[in-house]
């Protein structure tokens, strides 16, 4: 792939946690994609929100392009309020545009890679590589009012006219493309998510300081990483945790949780306290990924009870850590965790119940778990995922 010129859209890029998995990703892959593909020149586009933020992935072959007249529209801002956050998942900036017609043209570029799905800066003949993590308002339209289906469907459409490749973090997601759009397979590429490898490896005595930071030295806790979105289901894992308590009479798990969204934390909170259990609940935001290696480090086994993945980077998280994985059966979950993931039904508050007692108390299973767990992760290679990335662009291009 030498000589090739890459736009890469970083513009929908938020601070902080808003983006979810799709950040973490994105920039992995990057760093994986500006070692393997030395020979290609990389022009990241940027926007205001994130051009600081992405000052250290400036090298040889990488240079950022600031999108200055990129700005927040405030009757755009009002309008996405009107349809309740559209596209929260990857918090889309929608933006008023002033940049150039042939701004890709100009820099030479050969192709457009919109990691964040947009096809935003596409241009006539330019191939465009876009990934698709998920068609959430189609698998499970009562999660969202008619107009915003009809928004996002109307987008995943004129995504798959405009992008040569479209790269989908699971098999889960590319029958979904299939089913509900009609997409061709010839269009459509699985490339699972593979970066539980990116962490730096803390000792236990740093461990130790950044738990006693957030409060959880000496804790027995499950853990649950993932933003405040309804689709996580944290209402229910809330019901299921107190009968759990209520049950389990040695030693019961403190509950963790972690992600961004503090309005939805709010409200959170109150339930909790609602339910007397703000002794055991811990809410510790967005954190920096050094803490949040350490709560990685210092949990008993990952809870995760989401309604809706299209991959489910935490569960091979866990697995890195050495950790067991309670995991709902929805979506695309039992393809990412195999038979080393103890599953329920993520209606089911009893079914949740039944796996906190028994990882609770049976040290066999959860020994068992983190076994099949280690085996499990084998199948995901971050260097392999970036390879199969440079692959799709090559075909893109040729």
């Amino acid at each position: 792939m030498s000589q090739l010129r890459i736009a890469i859209d970083l513009t929908p890029l938020s601070p902080g946690g808003k983006n979810g998995g799709a950040k973490i990703l994105v920039l992995n892959l990057l760093s994986q994609l500006q070692k393997l593909a030395s020979d290609c020149q990389f022009l990241l586009l940027t926007a205001p929100w994130n051009h600081l933020e992405l000052a250290e992935y400036e090298n040889q072959n990488t240079q950022r392009l600031l999108l200055a007249d990129l700005v927040e529209d405030t009757n755009s801002l009002k309008y996405r309020e009107k349809l309740k956050n559209l596209w929260k998942r990857l918090k889309f900036k929608l933006a008023r545009l002033t940049y150039s017609k042939s701004l890709l043209k100009n820099h030479n570029i050969n192709l457009l890679f919109c990691p964040f799905s947009a096809p935003t800066f596409a241009e006539s003949n330019i191939p465009v590589v876009a990934i698709v993590y998920d068609l959430q308002h189609l698998d499970h339209p009562e999660f969202f009012e008619l107009t915003e289906q009809q928004h996002r469907t109307k987008f995943l459409n004129n995504l798959l006219q405009k992008a040569r490749k479209i790269i989908c973090i699971s098999e889960f997601c590319r029958h979904s493309l299939i089913k509900h759009l009609k997409a061709s397979d010839d269009q459509l590429v699985v490339i699972p998510i593979s970066i539980q490898d990116r962490w730096n490896g803390l000792n236990e005595e740093i461990t130790n300081q950044y738990l006693l930071e957030l409060g959880l030295v000496n804790y027995s806790y499950a853990f649950y990483p993932a933003n405040y979105w309804r689709h996580k289901n944290h209402r229910l894992l809330l019901e299921a945790y107190k009968i759990y308590r209520e049950k389990c009479l040695n030693s019961p798990l403190d509950l963790v949780f972690t992600g961004d969204l503090k309005r939805q934390e709010d409200q959170l909170r109150q339930e909790v306290a609602d339910a007397n259990l703000s002794d055991y609940v811990h809410f510790l935001g967005f954190l920096d990924e050094k803490y949040l290696e350490a709560v990685w480090c210092g949990c008993k086994c990952l809870v995760f009870p989401s309604l809706y993945e299209g991959f489910g980077i935490p569960i091979l998280e866990a697995m890195y850590f050495g950790k067991p994985v309670l995991c709902s059966n929805a979506g695309s979950l039992p393809d990412v965790g195999g038979d080393a993931v103890l599953y329920f039904n993520p209606n089911s508050p009893d079914d949740l119940v039944s796996c906190l007692l028994r990882i609770s108390y049976d040290t066999d299973l959860a020994a068992q778990l983190v076994h099949k767990g280690k085996e499990r992760l084998k199948l995901f290679n971050g260097q392999e995922m970036a390879k199969h990335y440079i692959k799709i662009f090559e075909l893109a291009v040729s």
